[in-house]
């Protein structure tokens, strides 16, 4: 039974460093070789939007949304940075100011206040994949 347990932890070890052989290790967190857009995801521009009180659909701004094409109100937007880290997910409720947000290649995100937009535009470098999932309503 022990040589059994000793197989099968060898066995296991063995698989997991093969799996880690398959991921990259940058800033200390695993992020895995992924095609994107084989995975339904779009490379986009991005931006940071910290003015305004209401958006297109009426809704007061808030952490969360977003504004894109209005092709995609209503959508929720799934971002992750280039490098493959998750951003979180935004509710699209607003079409934006700019003919590139109006234009659908620029994303731009709603966030509080100037420090909060700034940080979010030094991690994802104004380039983010975008995967848009349809509203239910």
């Amino acid at each position: 039974m022990k040589n059994t347990k000793t197989l099968f932890t060898i066995i296991l070890i063995g698989a997991l460093i093969l799996e880690l052989g398959n991921c990259n290790l940058k800033a200390a967190a695993l992020t895995w070789d992924i095609d994107w857009e084989a995975q339904g995801f779009t490379k986009m521009k991005t931006t940071a939007y910290v003015m305004g009180h209401h958006t297109a659909n009426g809704s007061a701004v808030h952490n969360g949304g977003c504004a894109a094409s209005a092709e995609h109100m209503g959508d929720v937007a799934i971002l992750y940075t280039l490098d493959g880290t998750y951003l979180g997910m935004y509710e699209c409720n607003d079409t934006g100011g700019t003919e590139g947000i109006q234009n659908g290649y620029v994303i731009d995100i709603y966030r509080q206040n100037m420090t909060q937009a700034e940080n979010y535009m030094r991690i994802t470098g104004g380039k983010v994949y975008v995967k848009w999932v349809k509203g239910a309503g």
